[in-house]
């Protein structure tokens, strides 16, 4: 069976269940449909910030596309990973590496002014210039030189809905970065996980939310730019 979600029982013809709910403290839970319900959260919000395994579904990379301000951590090790049989080796890594590119990131390091990600230190680059721009994906994790099956992973699952006001009392226009949403659960972004039994929560608690966007800015201060060339590829920034 492809779809796991689709399973009946022969002999009763029973389809399991969609025990989706919204709780009376506001908390939405997802069982079905999960990247339906996750593109139509990227498509009400203004910016999109995350840590998340696999971003690999053309669907929610398509809906991203449309956002002004998009910057999601992904797992290093496993990011050129074909997501279905039917993508594989050099093909599949150009297609993933367009979608990444059509991706857009216009908020700069130092704007994440109350978080461990605008007090990284910034380098020159090749031209000597300084660099505070972030690109709309990268990664974090170990190098797994020996390849082992079992290794620790930035293994998270989480978007942060976000609104982006422009202040301009300094002279000159900042964005000012404003969460207000979380999604999480063990739903990777991914083609195969649409066929999946997975599960997913929306969760608009301000404290909750904060404490995603805090842990996301952690991840994201010690994360690095993608490497297409390996599946392997250190922190980019010092503290």
């Amino acid at each position: 069976m492809k779809n796991l979600n689709e399973y009946r029982l022969e002999s009763e013809d029973y389809q399991l269940k969609d025990n989706s709910t919204i709780g009376d403290n506001g908390v939405e839970v997802y069982f079905r449909n999960l990247e339906d319900k996750l593109i139509g959260h990227i498509n009400n919000a203004d910016s999109v910030f995350g840590a998340v395994a696999w971003l690999t579904s053309e669907p929610i990379l398509n809906a991203l596309s449309h956002k002004n301000h998009v910057q999601i951590i992904v797992q290093k090790e496993d990011f050129l990973k074909p997501d279905t049989d039917d993508n594989n080796g050099l093909y599949y890594n150009k297609k993933l590496r367009k979608k990444y590119e059509g991706l857009s990131c216009n908020i700069f390091r130092g704007e994440f002014m109350n978080w461990l990600l605008g007090v990284t230190i910034m380098y020159p680059n090749e031209s000597g210039e300084y660099d505070d721009s972030l690109e709309a994906v990268r990664c974090v994790g170990n190098y797994n030189k020996d390849k082992k099956p079992a290794f620790p992973r930035m293994h998270n699952k989480f978007l942060i809905f976000a609104d982006v006001e422009i202040f301009d009392d300094c002279g000159y226009p900042v964005n000012i970065v404003k969460p207000y949403a979380v999604w999480t659960g063990s739903f990777n972004f991914s083609h195969n996980a649409t066929n999946s039994f997975e599960n997913a929560v929306y969760i608009t608690d301000q404290k909750v939310v904060d404490a995603y966007f805090n842990e996301y800015t952690q991840i994201a201060a010690i994360s690095e730019p993608l490497d297409w060339t390996s599946d392997w590829i250190a922190p980019q920034w010092k503290l």
